[in-house]
């Protein structure tokens, strides 16, 4: 390093070992165009002693840009040690489905538990908007929800509790069927648990939106857009299954995500008895809808 005047220029230590990766320091300052030594040996980078001023504020500038960089991956969320009875949930709605047979008009299982949207408006028939997730138009339709959503549910039960996952499930369930009679204006029927598949993979995502540390836009569409992908995917429409009523259940599912991603409620919790009593209210609450539908 020569100084204009054709001398050695005295040289000032500005970093030392302290202060963390020279290397990337030595990076700045090239790049602002400032002449300086790094002694790899002893650890120390020098400047010339009219440009040390210089030096220190370009660092400066760079430590502050790149504060807090790169930021932490967002928290792992913690599994449940339980073991969820998802094998016993789809096995009871394959042998719920071996008893009340595949859809047919005749049937009083379908005529009084499917979604009917007048008999819901007009006659306040409000259990069938439950006892439809139970019921399934043919094997491919049962076998679809408890293959693809059997997996889903069983991760989403290690995730939040079964008990917390079978209760939101329901609940998202009711929700979306009511969103889709109130809002679809014609006449519909239609049976299936895809509505409750489709609210888990909302809740994922509203999990997802709210473990989010920033709110930039790449962040937020991300998660929504895997959702929405596998909402795409999935939820094709058939004979007497519904597309609306995958939308608005994988919608309801987003919003009970970010709400319980903002709260403490799945915070791991020391009563032995939270997960099943939440299960058991979950298994209540749909036969008292069958009792009502088959009075």
């Amino acid at each position: 390093m020569i100084s204009k005047e054709g001398r050695e220029p005295h040289l000032v230590q500005i970093a030392g070992p302290e202060a963390g990766r020279l290397e990337s320091l030595s990076l700045v300052l090239s790049a602002v165009g400032i002449e300086h030594v790094l002694d790899e040996r002893s650890q120390k980078l020098l400047v010339a002693d009219q440009d040390v001023e210089s030096a220190l504020f370009h660092l400066h500038e760079y430590r502050t840009e790149n504060l807090n960089w790169p930021p932490l991956p967002p928290p792992r969320p913690t599994l449940h040690p339980q073991t969820p009875p998802t094998l016993l949930m789809m096995g009871l709605l394959t042998l719920f489905f071996a008893y009340t047979g595949s859809w047919s008009t005749d049937s009083r299982w379908f005529t009084r538990g499917a979604i009917d949207s007048v008999a819901i408006l007009e006659h306040g028939e409000w259990w069938r908007l439950l006892t439809a997730l139970t019921l399934h138009a043919d094997l491919v339709h049962l076998s679809g929800n408890c293959l693809i959503g059997g997996s889903m549910i069983h991760f989403l039960s290690k995730t939040v509790g079964y008990g917390w996952a079978w209760l939101l499930l329901f609940l998202n369930g009711f929700a979306g069927n009511l969103l889709n009679v109130l809002l679809r204006q014609a006449p519909h029927i239609s049976v299936g648990f895809s509505t409750s598949v489709f609210a888990a993979i909302g809740i994922f995502t509203g999990l997802q939106f709210a473990r989010l540390r920033s709110h930039s836009v790449k962040e937020l569409v991300l998660p929504l857009g895997a959702g929405a992908g596998l909402l795409a995917f999935l939820g094709s429409e058939g004979v007497q299954t519904d597309l609306g009523a995958h939308f608005f259940g994988f919608g309801c599912g987003i919003a009970s995500g970010i709400l319980l991603g903002r709260t403490d409620i799945l915070a791991p919790n020391s009563r032995p008895l939270f997960q099943p009593l939440l299960f058991f209210i979950s298994l209540i609450s749909i036969l008292l809808c069958w009792i009502l539908a088959l009075r």
